[in-house]
């Protein structure tokens, strides 16, 4: 990759980041409660909610790669690369917070419960 096309891939990354976290209340108390903390699985999964807005991490199986917002009181995210094909999803889901415990709900009612770390 020459010097020129890295410049404009961080740029564009930039750009993209930026616009994230502009779309995300920040001011949104779950906000306050996930930017910056992983959600972690009994399976040892982790992703972690950057506070720019990008999500990181994933096991030995998976990488995830994506972005997060708060819109409305719901945890948005959009998953793409690194993420594997079949999972690169975007949505809102409900979140209830007891302790280090969050509980993910879905719009169909599923909920996952992760540790907030």
């Amino acid at each position: 990759m020459s010097p020129f096309q890295l410049s404009t891939a961080l740029c564009a990354f930039l750009g993209l980041t930026t616009d994230v976290l502009a779309q995300s209340d920040t001011q949104d108390p779950l906000y306050h409660d996930l930017a910056g903390k992983s959600f972690v699985g009994k399976t040892g999964l982790a992703i972690k909610l950057e506070t720019d807005g990008t999500i990181s991490g994933g096991n030995d199986k998976f990488q995830f790669g994506g972005s997060w917002t708060i819109e409305g009181g719901k945890y948005c995210r959009t998953l793409t690369e690194p993420t594997p094909e079949p999972m690169r999803t975007s949505g809102c889901l409900d979140v209830q917070i007891d302790g280090d415990q969050a509980t993910l709900i879905s719009e169909d009612g599923n909920t996952r419960t992760y540790t907030l770390r």
